[in-house]
């Protein structure tokens, strides 16, 4: 993370997932809103689901996962482990990420359920990578 004062340049903080590990790919796509800085890890492998789901396994091949930071003054800390709701090998979840005020995007392009429109089954369907988009907005509070 850089911050600018002025003309000047300055690193103000180096970050990393809670749970690096080889070829996460940590750093692929990245999107900041105010103080919230929103990473994405394709190559993350947890089979977990959701919001701070369990990070110690890698059970789900490339499923991916998206990190939430929060900065307050100078000092910046991960404030959420994302998932999606239908965590499966090969989704890179986390390929792309938007974050504007209060509503966060993460796209998934390996993402491979069948289903249409919004809020379809996100059951899992063999036979290619459709993609999704993951949305949350509108919450009071933290991610």
């Amino acid at each position: 993370m850089f911050t600018r004062s002025g003309t000047n340049w300055s690193q103000q903080a180096y970050l990393k997932a809670s749970n690096t590990d080889r070829d996460d790919g940590f750093g692929g796509s990245v999107s900041i809103s105010g103080d919230t800085l929103v990473i994405g890890a394709i190559g993350e492998d947890s089979n977990a689901t959701g919001v701070n789901g369990g990070q110690s396994n890698n059970a789900a091949d490339r499923s991916g996962a998206a990190y939430v930071f929060v900065r307050s003054g100078t000092n910046w800390s991960q404030l959420a482990y994302l998932k999606a709701s239908n965590t499966d090998a090969g989704d890179r979840f986390g390929s792309s990420i938007s974050i504007s005020g209060d509503t966060l995007v993460i796209g998934a392009t390996g993402e491979d359920s069948r289903s249409t429109g919004v809020n379809g089954n996100q059951s899992r369907s063999p036979g290619g990578a459709r993609g999704a988009a993951y949305v949350r907005g509108a919450y009071s509070g933290p991610i």
